[in-house]
């Protein structure tokens, strides 16, 4: 479903270039890049190179293979090596939970105004409405979520959504 949605939201948007956090098996990735132009690029960041070179072969086998760029390691820092490539259209965030304020912040710099910010898993099924937890990491994860969630609400940024998929997903316009 979130896949179908992605490809989409970035057709009536009209993204040609857009960033992913999180590739994994490249589900996401290969949905982005089929939303795009003939011209349009996906930069897919996965810190797990063994990860990374099955996106690799998944992209390989696809239609969309010329559109997507893998880049492997963390991505808070490789984010930057392609900042001179921007602005860019939208940004995909779906990597690990505690990082995505800091994913928003990158965004903030790098998205053009009017561009989408997305973000999966921003309601955790549920669990972001729980206030005690038995699961110290879970906690965390949880925290970070709800400083993400609070952070893309602010109207005075971002005109933002959460869709009530299974995980929840954000949909936010950068207002400047």
């Amino acid at each position: 479903l979130e896949g179908c949605i992605l490809r989409v939201l970035l057709q009536i948007h009209q993204s040609k270039k857009v960033v992913e956090v999180g590739t994994l098996a490249a589900y996401s990735t290969i949905w982005i890049a089929r939303s795009l132009p003939l011209n349009g690029v996906v930069y897919s960041f996965e810190k797990d190179e063994m990860v990374a070179n099955i996106a690799r072969e998944n992209i390989k086998n696809s239609d969309v293979a010329d559109k997507i760029k893998i880049i492997s390691g963390d991505a808070h820092a490789n984010l930057k090596a392609i900042e001179n490539e921007g602005a860019f259209d939208a940004i995909f965030i779906d990597a690990e939970k505690t990082g995505y304020i800091k994913y928003l912040e990158w965004a903030d710099k790098n998205i053009r105004k009017g561009g989408l910010i997305i973000a999966d898993n921003t309601l955790q099924a549920g669990d972001i409405t729980k206030t005690e937890f038995d699961d110290k990491r879970k906690e965390k994860t949880i925290n970070a979520i709800k400083n993400f969630n609070e952070a893309i609400a602010n109207p005075l940024k971002y005109s933002s959504v959460i869709l009530p998929t299974q995980e929840g997903l954000t949909v936010a316009i950068k207002l400047f």
